[in-house]
């Protein structure tokens, strides 16, 4: 029988706290190894700003989507629950049931007032506030993607490659929808550019038209699928096509501005932030563009994702999942954190937070150890609103331009159609 004397109880109780200690750093804390350890957080220059559990049901349910939006994290259940938290606090600010358990749902859409979501073939419209449902409506095609939501309407790309636009009549609202009807699957959601609706689809080509009442403006094509969200930085529009090149065009004439070859396919959403623009080749890596001439400023590689930045770091995912801390100047490898075991990562365009998750819906924001508040990015101004008169009075009058000739746009009808019932 073994025997222990004072000495080796001491040895014993040392050992086992440090083997503790270590079991902290590499599985997190005790029945959560996805929560990334203080200890660790810090060793990479980060700390954790708080961690929450979802509303999820632990049986059957897992998250499907969680979205940013000015300030709040807005989830998506494969069980129709959606969720919003205060970005900054993790703090629970509204949770909402809809639709039928199991059915399909998109991503949420969302502006200053309305949270938009589709479960099955029924659009939902909240409260932005209270998550209170305002009113819901059948489609008439299946919803493909995530809407997009302005102050007065609701344009939700279908498979059948429509978009299907409602409009947000809490008094006298309207049962029909105006459709745009279009060739190829819309697989991403809308971008609201100014007084256009822009969407691309899987055969390559880019639309255009009006929000008001889906009037076409103009189509652009690439040579590739597009299966990549769109990038937006007034005035131009970023598309990422898998013939292996990034285009920016104009938002308002579809007039292709630079293109530039990544020499791979691209399926992520080009991020345009601060005068640079961040796109991702399939194979090689990420790249570091001027966002207004198209230059390369550098090249990384082995870049998946781009997930946050801060004034002197990039954020970004590996193949494998692991983080990957990247200088912002010169795209050089500085760190990486391992977070395999958090399949969410949150695209963060807005501030330098850093949002993670599990499809068991723990989250968890981390920021680097001195920004107790967050750095917010310059916001693109509104193309909305008008030149001061001044300046207006020294500008020439805008004029109308058609799309580029090399474009390939056919003289046929390039528009597709568009319906009103």
């Amino acid at each position: 029988m073994m025997r222990f004397t004072p000495r080796s109880s001491r040895i014993l109780i040392v050992s086992m706290l440090w083997v503790s200690a270590w079991a902290e750093c590499v599985f997190g804390q005790a029945g959560h190894p996805e929560l990334i350890p203080e200890t660790m957080a810090r060793s990479h220059g980060l700390t954790r700003a708080w961690a929450t559990r979802l509303q999820v049901d632990p049986g059957r349910g897992r998250i499907k989507e969680i979205t940013l939006h000015e300030g709040t994290l807005i989830s998506v259940t494969d069980q129709g629950t959606v969720q919003a938290l205060d970005a900054e606090s993790g703090r629970t600010l509204w949770i909402t049931p809809i639709g039928k358990p199991g059915h399909p749902c998109t991503a949420v859409g969302a502006s200053a007032s309305y949270v938009a979501v589709c479960n099955g073939s029924t659009l939902f419209v909240l409260g932005r506030m209270d998550g209170k449902i305002l009113f819901t409506r059948r489609m008439q095609g299946s919803p493909s993607a995530a809407p997009a939501v302005s102050e007065d309407r609701v344009y939700i790309p279908t498979f059948a490659g429509a978009v299907e636009s409602y409009e947000i009549n809490l008094v006298e609202p309207k049962l029909w929808p105006t459709t745009y009807r279009t060739r190829g699957t819309i697989e991403e959601a809308p971008v609201l550019a100014g007084e256009n609706v822009i969407w691309a689809t899987h055969v390559g080509a880019v639309y255009s038209a009006t929000t008001k009442d889906l009037t076409a403006v103009y189509r652009f094509m690439t040579r590739g699928e597009i299966t990549a969200g769109l990038g937006y930085w007034p005035p131009l529009v970023y598309v990422a096509s898998a013939d292996g090149y990034v285009y920016a065009i104009d938002e308002k004439s579809g007039k292709r501005r630079w293109q530039f070859s990544t020499g791979s396919p691209s399926r992520e959403a080009p991020v345009a932030l601060d005068g640079n623009l961040y796109t991702i080749s399939e194979i090689s890596g990420m790249y570091c563009l001027s966002a207004e001439k198209g230059a390369e400023r550098w090249f990384t590689g082995n870049v998946s994702k781009f997930i946050s930045a801060s004034a002197t770091r990039l954020y970004t995912a590996d193949e494998t999942g692991r983080l990957m801390i990247l200088d912002r100047r010169s795209g050089a490898h500085l760190d990486r954190l391992s977070t395999e075991l958090l399949p969410i990562k949150v695209v963060n365009i807005q501030t330098d937070r850093i949002y993670l998750a599990t499809k068991k819906g723990l989250v968890q924001c981390l920021r680097e150890i001195e920004r107790v508040t967050p750095l917010v990015h310059a916001l693109p101004p509104d193309p909305n609103l008008a030149p001061a008169p001044a300046a207006a009075a020294r500008q020439p009058a805008a004029t109308a331009e058609a799309p580029a000739a090399d474009e390939g746009a056919p003289a046929e009808d390039p528009f597709g159609s568009v319906s009103q019932p």
